[in-house]
């Protein structure tokens, strides 16, 4: 519960400045959406997760959210395209709440392979914590299909 409020409150906090990046954004998106998805994940420790929305196009997807970081070490995003068990492209996002990343990092890209054939139909959602010591504990990747 109290992840959830620090989360709302945070998210209160920032959502002025990612409106106008988000809208234009959304904007240059294709328009042929299939679907949409939404996800919450968090890491092994929940002292990281992220959550938003995936928008499923013929080729490719449309990710936009954020991720969110709370104490030692920072949270990284790991996002996964697949076609069928090919893994076809990755984007990640970080927040570190003890850096200039911010505690509560908003964003939005496209991912996949806009001239592969049959396109990407998977995209696997993975949330580590980062230490300082180059280790890192992730948590149960989760899976969202077009």
């Amino acid at each position: 519960m109290m992840r959830h409020l620090m989360r709302a409150a945070t998210v209160a906090a920032t959502t002025a400045a990612v409106v106008t990046a988000t809208a234009v954004s959304a904007l240059a998106a294709p328009s042929t959406a299939a679907t949409d998805s939404s996800f919450d994940v968090c890491g092994a420790t929940c002292l990281g997760e992220t959550w938003g929305s995936i928008t499923w196009y013929n080729r490719t997807a449309y990710v936009n959210g954020y991720v969110w970081d709370s104490g030692a070490g920072s949270a990284t995003a790991l996002f996964e395209a697949f076609a069928g068990d090919t893994k076809i492209d990755t984007e990640t996002r970080t927040a570190n709440d003890e850096s200039d990343l911010g505690t509560l990092r908003a964003f939005d890209f496209t991912i996949g392979d806009p001239d592969l054939v049959g396109g990407i139909n998977r995209i696997r959602v993975t949330v580590c914590r980062n230490y300082q010591t180059s280790s890192q504990l992730c948590g149960d990747p989760e899976h969202f299909y077009r």
